[in-house]
């Protein structure tokens, strides 16, 4: 009987070690996951629906948006101080109300301080999915609430391709 139990301890830690490794369910993150989480759809919120006033507080004091864009099968890419940012969005003439809905979201906190938020999203524009892409967001805790210190991402025209 001995024998039996020393030989399944392998097995039994090997399989511990793999069930370590894999992401907490959504429901089952921490307080600080929600809240990263959270901290960033706020923030698509408060873009897309162009309250612009609000997004300053939004970000850390040096924050900066990357944008990296295909268009017409070329890729380019921005990169842009926050002040730099809202001052583009700020000086648009015809602003666009939009919704980014994510999906596939994963969330690392580290010493919960620092957060790492990546999604997959889709723009939608009067009902119509008009481009997609993968966001990435670094956010850091600042006097209790998580602030964008930088927001990544890429476009495509269009939906995704399905799958």
């Amino acid at each position: 009987m001995t024998a039996g139990i020393v030989r399944r301890v392998p097995a039994i830690a090997a399989l511990v070690a793999a069930v370590a490794f894999v992401p907490l369910p959504v429901g089952a993150q921490t307080p600080d996951h929600q809240a990263a989480k959270a901290a960033v759809e706020q923030f698509l919120d408060v873009l897309g629906s162009r309250k612009l006033d609000a997004l300053p507080a939004l970000f850390t004091p040096k924050a900066t948006m990357v944008v990296v864009r295909q268009r017409e099968g070329k890729w380019s890419y921005t990169t842009s101080t926050v002040d730099e940012f809202l001052a583009s969005l700020k000086s648009q003439v015809t602003p666009t109300i939009f919704k980014e809905p994510l999906t596939n979201v994963s969330v690392h906190v580290e010493d919960g301080q620092l957060a790492f938020v990546r999604a997959d999203f889709t723009v939608v524009i009067d009902g119509q999915v008009r481009s997609h892409g993968i966001d990435y967001f670094t956010l850091v805790k600042d006097g209790g609430a998580w602030k964008v210190a930088n927001a990544s991402y890429t476009s495509k025209q269009g939906p995704p391709p399905s799958r």
